[in-house]
């Protein structure tokens, strides 16, 4: 049985290899770790009403596999007025894969790849988010960046909303630290955006300065997510948006159930 190779190691690829695995076919994650990679500053939080109807049915096919590779954990978040919101929760640090191979890829083709001026066969799924065009030109993938702070120390759950389906949120993401982020998402990111964001997090509590900042561009497609058989034994998806962690784990299962063991 070919080996999966995967181009990129953020919310797409990892769920890709960690599925195949299961499934008994070996997979390899080549990530450059380029800046800019929007996964590591995900929040990993999700809801049924985000999907809308557009997205229900990967929803659907998410949510069994998230459960069987990582467990899916609830998370209760509390409004300025008292009320608790539930959100579904997996966190990053989970999914992304521990030891990708740091090599660039440097050129893809049907059933191969380059990378340390090695070629390697096998069957290659292209997951590299905003560089995919790098890959396969005309998609039309743009980045829109956005900063999430993580904080020392864990803190109740906070959620304020900023707009329509937009809201700052401060919750425990990874143990002994809270995560903070608002959903900005720019094509042209400023100083200024980290700005709003501190200060957002500053109303809810968090005053002292924080100990890491995660910067990243979601990928964004015209259309909405893509996932494509650009050959015979080649694949790419992208454009994930603010919903990385459903599409990563429905397209994983699309990619190994429905394509490559048929």
């Amino acid at each position: 049985m070919p080996r999966l190779l995967m181009v990129g190691g953020g919310l797409f690829g990892s769920q890709a290899a960690a599925y195949a695995r299961r499934r008994g076919i070996e997979a390899l994650v080549f990530d450059a770790g380029l800046p800019g990679a929007a996964s590591p500053a995900a929040a990993g939080l999700f809801k049924e009403a985000w999907a809308g109807k557009k997205l229900r049915h990967h929803f659907d096919r998410a949510l069994p596999i998230l459960d069987q590779l990582y467990g899916i954990r609830h998370v209760d978040l509390t409004h300025d007025d008292g009320s608790k919101e539930t959100f579904l929760f997996v966190p990053p640090t989970a999914i992304l894969e521990p030891t990708p191979i740091r090599q660039t890829v440097t050129a893809v083709g049907d059933g191969w790849l380059e990378a340390g001026g090695e070629r390697h066969e096998g069957w290659v799924y292209i997951a590299a988010g905003i560089w995919c065009e790098t890959f396969h030109a005309g998609l039309g993938v743009y980045g829109k960046a956005g900063a999430a702070y993580v904080f020392a120390g864990e803190r109740e759950g906070r959620l304020r909303p900023i707009s329509h389906g937009r809201q700052s949120i401060a919750f425990v993401r990874d143990a002994g630290m809270t995560h903070i982020s608002d959903g900005t998402a720019e094509r042209v990111y400023l100083l200024e955006h980290d700005q709003q964001t501190l200060d957002r997090a500053a109303s809810l509590g968090l005053t002292q300065p924080p100990i890491q900042r995660l910067w990243g561009q979601r990928p964004y497609t015209p259309g909405g997510p893509v996932f494509l058989k650009i050959g015979q034994r080649t694949w790419l998806a992208t454009g994930g948006r603010k919903m990385g962690t459903i599409l990563g784990a429905s397209f994983a299962q699309l990619l190994v159930d429905e394509e490559l063991l048929r």
